[in-house]
């Protein structure tokens, strides 16, 4: 059986309810973004409600060799994320894909 390259996707808001600054919001961003950086080489960003203090979506993207890698890295971070002093308001979005079905054979 060979390997098919694969990205897993997950979208999340956050939710920081003791957060009174958009200062006290960044610091456990940055701690998270850098932790989950390092321990899944993960892609991550914040997308949305930069602006609110106590609310942020994030997106992370991992890279992987297999549907099934990529399935599990997605779920340790989703695990990994619940396991933190914010609360996890939605996943929006949990899945993988292979990379071969997200762009057509001629590109």
């Amino acid at each position: 059986m060979t390997s098919e390259p694969c990205i897993g996707l997950l979208l999340a808001e956050l939710h920081f309810p003791d957060n009174r600054s958009l200062k006290e919001k960044r610091r456990p961003l940055a701690s998270l973004r850098d932790s989950i950086r390092q321990r899944y080489q993960a892609a991550f960003s914040e997308v949305g409600f930069q602006d609110s203090w106590q609310r942020a979506e994030v997106l992370v993207v991992v890279a992987a060799s297999s549907l099934t890698q990529a399935s599990e890295q997605v779920d340790d971070i989703d695990r990994f994320l619940h396991a933190h002093e914010f609360e996890v308001a939605r996943t929006t979005i949990k899945s993988a894909y292979p990379v071969h079905a997200l762009w057509p054979d001629d590109c």
